[in-house]
């Protein structure tokens, strides 16, 4: 996606070229920083695979516009912890801050206190709806859901029960079986549900998941919906010993994907993480360059792709 709209911007400026070469000139400058020009990606549960394709896109971009991108975090879910990181990054004086957010409002005191000293904020895979941050990068999560469905439910013959193994409760995970759900409910109206909760625990996860299994032998499919599910899931299906149920796992962990490359789970659902740090840093560029006469989107969907056997040695993050 990226490189197909930067393709079409570059034949934009060409041809408005013919017509105002010097103005397309100015453009064109005006779309280069400087290496002393920082901005910095902040996580929780730094270090990662998920951050670093994050990061891979900020860094993409850092470099096609001349300016320099660094990435820091906490190293777990601490509320406190990542507060005390983003006030260390504010006290440098960055151009500009993408962070994902542990918690949906501790940041946001902090996070104006950047924007009120002049640097430039986004928000990345977790919001803070209460900021004044100026974008929120992320995956649509009803549409997600939907193209899970899309995938998984014909596998299935359209038809027979569909295992669904989330987190209850979590807005991402409730958002994407709605969209599934919707989805079934518009195109395959025979597709029944079992809702299996995962706790947001591996252990629980998989007794949960095998519990389903052993109660419910018409089950066709498992919709394994977050990365949690993602692992447990397929794991109590190989226990199980049931022949010839499709599984769609959730996000590109490791094991996964290596799950994928043998043959005990279909596919998997990418999330856009490079698109995230892509986009990231480009809207903070605009924003810290005043490169744009009108507000940044709201909320930016960052897109998700299915992961197949064919695609899936393209996703494993190599440092």
């Amino acid at each position: 996606m990226k490189k197909k709209l930067m393709s079409v911007l570059l034949t934009a400026a060409v041809a408005v070229g013919t017509l105002a070469g010097s103005a397309v000139s100015a453009q064109a400058a005006s779309m280069q920083g400087d290496s002393s020009e920082e901005y910095y990606m902040v996580s929780f549960l730094s270090g990662i695979d998920y951050w670093k394709t994050c990061f891979k896109g900020m860094e993409d971009a850092a470099n096609l516009l001349g300016v320099t991108a660094k990435y820091t975090g906490q190293t777990d879910a601490d509320v406190a912890g990542q507060v005390a990181v983003l006030e260390q990054v504010i006290a440098m004086n960055p151009a500009g801050i993408a962070i994902t957010c542990v918690n949906s409002t501790a940041l946001a005191d902090t996070i104006n206190s950047a924007i009120d000293s002049g640097i430039k904020v986004v928000t990345f895979d977790s919001d803070s709806p209460t900021s004044n941050r100026s974008s929120y990068l992320s995956t649509g999560n009803e549409e997600a859901g939907a193209s899970a469905a899309e995938y998984l439910v014909p596998l299935c013959g359209s038809s027979g029960k569909i295992a669904v193994l989330y987190t209850v409760g979590a807005e991402n995970a409730e958002s994407r079986v709605t969209g599934f759900k919707n989805w079934c409910a518009e195109n395959a109206p025979d597709v029944g549900f079992v809702d299996v909760n995962d706790a947001g625990d591996t252990s629980t996860a998989t007794d949960n998941m095998a519990a389903a299994l052993q109660a419910n032998d018409d089950i066709v499919g498992v919709f394994c919906v977050d990365g949690v599910a993602g692992t447990a899931g397929p794991t109590a299906v190989n226990e199980s010993g049931i022949d010839g149920l499709h599984v769609l796992a959730f996000d590109v962990d490791k094991t996964v994907l290596d799950m994928i490359k043998s043959g005990d789970i279909d596919a998997t659902v990418a999330q856009g993480q490079y698109n995230m740090g892509y986009w990231s840093q480009m809207f903070l560029f605009t924003e810290a360059h005043e490169l744009s006469a009108v507000d940044l989107p709201g909320f930016v969907d960052t897109g998700v792709t299915i992961v197949t056997a064919d695609t899936v040695d393209n996703y494993y993050v190599t440092e």
